[in-house]
């Protein structure tokens, strides 16, 4: 399987890339603090630059973890399964995109983040209410997007790293850039034998006389992933862009912590292709079409039963097809629009015993008005039809959605937005037909209907010596008919519809910058998370696994031409999340949680070599996941890459 990953994006790569070498690049470093993306200028967003995304031994949940609003759920080691969620939604609501394509699970809706590879990003933009002009899913969990790097001069690379509990990778890459053309390949392999110790308390948290300490039992993982990405111009104003990645793990499943797994393993495998151009249709106009693929597969096999699943070998495969077309123009100076639209085929198959399809249309547009220097309004409005066939069901839902944003620029400096929206989600072709025997479906199950609204302020302080950038966001956000899991019978779950939930939030976040070597990243999210349904029947009203208080904060001092490097850079960083309850009624609550880290980067050679080390939870702060699953403690990471 990886060589033929290998093989096709060699063959992508060397059709879009000329051997014709450029002029020499000239980097200019952008001091500019604000976080914020450039998409969509009203929504409350944020934006993590690829420096941020190489340090030794980081994952995409972690970083995620910074974000304001963003709360992430893990199942143990950085190779277990992760999800993020936004301002209280599920990960079901949060779709995920890798350029441009969606990455969110066929069976069960969630992006597994552990998936992700860092190495080949360029940055990530995080959409904290509703997701932005051009995504194909509008709901009220907003949206991750995740850009791929593109090269910018032909090169040849590679790289190691190592770290604790046995985590090692190596990767090797390579870049050909010509006249208005380039591409990028990469290859990369990482494995961990995450038997890292923790407490085990036999199941009784009230005493700690039988506790002892264990070493993490069949947890190894191996991951390969492949990266084709390039970029053709094809004439002074259109372009192709084509990204492939392949992914696939393998890895044992520890089972409980109590009882845990020795014979258990799982294999993850993941497609994607995806294939975007730009061209002009008209004076003002612009064409841009679309075509993306996504296949994935699942197998978990407990040949002794210590899962207790219904099979000895259960695989579970998805596939996901669409494409998609819109046109855009500027009507007037004042005046841009945007239609189009799309079709999608979604495919499962979970052996034994299920095969479900679903088809969705798709018609979507949006404007963006200036109403004079200071005022901008964004409209975004789409409906969608899906018909969904599978378990002997057969059933069609039309789910509208609509948004409009708002921008006032009181100055250079400080700007006032807001945003309302109503959106709606179809349930999960899991959800609605299960996923195993253990996790049954629900056909009677309902769509989700959402209502969010946000306010907030943006301002920054630019200076020569001192720059200060802040903003802040209050938002409320109502969902009915969420969908959630209860035990059915002994040993299985079944999905339901909530009711009706609500959320309360402020988000924070600041960044300072003084003497162009020290910066601090703060960030600070309130949450008032709600059960207020009508027939609620606990005393609890709180929504399991919503922290009411997370912080984050970064400090980093750095310097340019130090000591003979070309850039030294050093940081700490810490991570606060407050105590959440882990049932409806309240009764079991995880407690509150925080960890501390650093990692220190040199760059030499003319920034040809990279040499990075990190510390993850330098304190060694016990922490466990949603389930009770312990998570790493203290681990040290270095890596180095050397580009020619």
């Amino acid at each position: 399987m990886t060589r033929g990953w290998l093989v096709l994006a060699l063959a992508l790569a060397g059709g879009v890339a000329r051997a014709e070498e450029p002029p020499t690049e000239v980097v200019v470093h952008d001091d500019r603090l604000s976080r914020s993306s450039k998409r969509e200028p009203s929504a409350a967003s944020t934006q993590i630059p690829r420096a941020e995304l190489e340090a030794p031994g980081a994952a995409l949940p972690d970083v995620l973890a910074r974000v304001p609003g963003t709360q992430v759920q893990r199942t143990g080691a950085s190779s277990d399964f992760a999800t993020a969620s936004l301002r209280g939604a599920t990960s079901a609501q949060t779709p995920v995109y890798l350029a441009g394509i969606r990455l969110n699970d066929d069976v069960i809706g969630a992006a597994d983040l552990s998936q992700v590879p860092l190495w080949m990003l360029d940055r990530v933009e995080v959409f904290r209410g509703t997701a932005p002009e051009g995504s194909d899913r509008m709901g009220i969990g907003g949206a991750v997007l995740l850009e791929p790097r593109f090269p910018r001069r032909s090169t040849l690379g590679a790289g190691f790293g190592a770290g604790s509990f046995g985590a090692r990778s190596l990767f090797v890459g390579g870049a050909a850039v010509g006249a208005g053309s380039g591409a990028l390949v990469g290859l990369r392999h990482e494995r961990a034998d995450n038997d890292y110790e923790y407490v085990d308390d036999a199941g009784t948290t009230a005493s700690a006389a039988d506790d002892r300490v264990v070493r993490r039992p069949n947890a190894d993982a191996r991951a390969w992933d492949v990266w084709a990405v390039g970029r053709t111009r094809l004439g002074a104003d259109a372009s192709v862009v084509t990204v492939l990645n392949g992914f696939r793990r393998e890895q044992g499943v520890t089972g409980l912590g109590v009882i845990p797994a020795q014979s258990a393993r799982a294999r993850v495998e993941r497609t994607l292709l995806g294939v975007r151009s730009s061209v002009p249709c008209a004076e003002g106009c612009r064409l841009e079409l679309a075509t993306s693929a996504l296949v994935g597969s699942h197998q978990l096999a407990d040949p002794k039963g210590e899962l207790g699943t219904a099979a000895p070998l259960l695989v579970s495969r998805g596939a996901r097809g669409g494409q998609t077309a819109h046109a855009s123009w500027d009507a007037s100076d004042s005046l841009r629009l945007r239609l189009g639209g799309g079709q999608e085929l979604e495919l499962l198959a979970i052996d034994p015993g299920l095969r479900a399809r679903r088809d969705t249309s798709r018609i979507d547009g949006s404007a963006r008005l200036e109403l004079g220097p200071q005022l901008s309004l964004s409209l975004v409005g789409a409906a969608e039809r899906h018909a969904t066939s599978g378990g002997g069901d057969e059933r069609d839902l039309l789910a509208p959605a609509a948004r409009v944003g708002a921008e006032l620029r009181l100055s250079e400096q400080l700007s006032l937005l807001a945003n309302a929206g109503r959106t709606t989600r179809v349930p999960t072709l899991g959800e609605l037909h299960g996923v195993s025997a253990v996790v049954r479906g629900n056909p009677a199950l309902v769509e989700e209907v959402g209502t969010s609204a946000d306010v907030g302020a943006r301002a920054t302080l630019p200076g020569r010596d001192l720059s200060l950038w802040a903003e802040a966001f209050g938002f409320a956000r109502v969902a009915d008919d969420l969908v959630a899991y209860r035990r059915a019978t002994f040993g299985t779950v079944r999905p339901y519809n909530v009711g009706r939930a609500r959320f309360l939030g402020l988000e924070l976040a600041t960044a300072a910058q003084a003497f162009h070597h020290a910066r601090v990243d703060l960030a600070l999210t309130l949450l008032d998370p709600r059960d207020i349904s009508d027939d609620r029947q606990l005393a609890s009203d709180l929504l399991p696994f919503q922290s009411r208080l997370v912080g984050s904060g970064r400090v980093e001092v750095f310097a340019e031409r130090w000591a003979g490097a070309d850039r030294v850079a050093l940081a700490a960083a810490a991570h606060y999340r407050g105590a959440r309850v882990a049932d409806p009624a309240g009764l079991v609550v995880i407690d509150a949680q925080w960890t501390l880290g650093a990692d220190l980067s040199v760059f030499v050679l003319e920034r040809r070599l990279a040499l990075r080390g990190a510390v993850e939870n330098a304190l060694d702060a016990r922490q466990v996941d949603t389930v009770g699953m312990p998570l790493p403690g203290r681990s040290i990471h270095g890596s180095a890459e050397l580009w020619w």
